[in-house]
């Protein structure tokens, strides 16, 4: 077990000056430049590949094998997000830092980021065990994973990742995730005078609320989740609307059940095309990401459990609903598992998370790099 201690306000600071970083989807130059310069006062070389991802390796120590660990965080943040003045509530154990009310914190994911600046530094300072390690600091990653899948073959040619993106407590470990279908409806019909000639129209509006109200939508069974979020359509009061767009998702851990539910929805339209004479439809879908499972048996994911246990931390195997740039490591062959890093409420202008959890976070990796570093992975 590690005894060299994270330092707690060195941490906190670091996340305060990024939270403080207008970094949204797209816009993360700002922040990328803000970790290149604390890296290159490490002494640590960066490159920026086309997708704007940060990517910097750093030597293994005290270590006998060449396995390199990917540690791994996204730089990029939801909205509202500019502007973001954070603020310490309470006292010890239950220290916290919230936003004003008016924006998100930023936690997601810079309350990972923070850390893990901390205890590269550490290592290199105290001379600590560490493989040779990797970090990869991913651009768009709340707009569809957009930097992961943009990353060269180079920079994921690596033995194991480990990504703290979730929340949860400390110890929380994430070895399976869903696939994920983006699906696009345009309904059509017949545009007249609403006023004037109504009989001679056809409602694209009507034929998208009967769709809509027979779609499952929500929890479809245990595994497999629908949801339709964008809905446009209309030109006027006095106009009998001939287009209606709707976009929504699928999300499960089933492909076979995603493309069942593909089909439902498919022959949903057709039947209610068929009670509208006049109307039509056009159906499109993509997978934005492919699911995956990790052995918990594979050597990385036992040794991110012992980590946590030398850290006195309990560690906790769970399957998410939710994506992150491990879907897209995985499927490009490098296997890995994403960590909670302990923020609370994200997405939410409610977002908040404990400094004890800042530092919970930045002990639980000084242990596993001390693991990695011991044994083959």
């Amino acid at each position: 077990m590690a005894t060299i201690a994270p330092d707690t306000e060195r941490i906190l600071q670091t996340f305060l000056e990024m939270v403080r970083i207008d970094s949204p989807s797209g816009g993360e130059e700002e922040m990328r430049a803000y970790v290149e310069r604390r890296l290159d006062a490490l002494g640590i070389a960066c490159r920026v590949d086309g997708g704007g991802n940060l990517i910097a390796d750093f030597p293994k120590n005290q270590c006998d094998h060449d396995g390199i660990l990917v540690l791994s965080g996204h730089l990029d943040v939801v909205p509202p997000c500019h502007g973001i003045q954070p603020a310490i509530i309470g006292e010890g154990a239950e220290r916290m830092v919230v936003t004003d009310g008016t924006t998100v914190l930023g936690a997601d994911d810079k309350a990972a980021l923070a850390p893990i600046l901390e205890v590269l530094a550490l290592s290199l300072e105290h001379d600590l065990p560490r493989p040779a390690v990797r970090l990869i600091f991913t651009t768009r990653e709340e707009t569809f994973l957009g930097g992961a899948k943009d990353l060269d073959d180079d920079a994921l040619n690596a033995h194991f990742s480990v990504i703290f993106d979730h929340t949860g407590e400390q110890g929380t470990i994430i070895h399976e995730a869903p696939s994920y279908i983006e699906f696009n409806i345009e309904l059509t019909g017949r545009s007249v005078h609403a006023g004037i000639m109504p009989e001679k129209g056809v409602n694209a509006i009507v034929y998208a609320c009967r769709v809509i109200d027979r779609l499952r939508l929500g929890r479809i069974d245990p595994d497999t989740t629908g949801n339709i979020g964008f809905i446009e359509g209309g030109k006027g009061t006095n106009v009998v609307p001939d287009l209606v767009k709707i976009r929504g998702e699928l999300r499960g851990h089933d492909e076979t059940v995603l493309e069942s539910e593909l089909d439902f929805i498919r022959q949903v339209l057709e039947e209610e095309k068929a009670k509208l004479p006049g109307s039509g439809y056009t159906l499109t879908s993509h997978y934005e990401f492919r699911g995956y499972k990790i052995n918990p048996e594979q050597t990385g994911v036992k040794l991110v459990m012992q980590a946590a246990r030398q850290a006195g931390l309990e560690p906790t195997l769970i399957r998410t609903n939710g994506g992150s740039d491990n879907n897209i490591f995985v499927h490009r062959g490098l296997p890995g598992v994403v960590m909670g890093a302990s923020y609370m409420d994200p997405h939410a202008v409610t977002e908040r998370v404990k400094v004890i959890e800042l530092r919970r976070c930045a002990d639980f990796l000084v242990n596993i790099l001390e693991c990695f570093a011991k044994h083959e992975f």
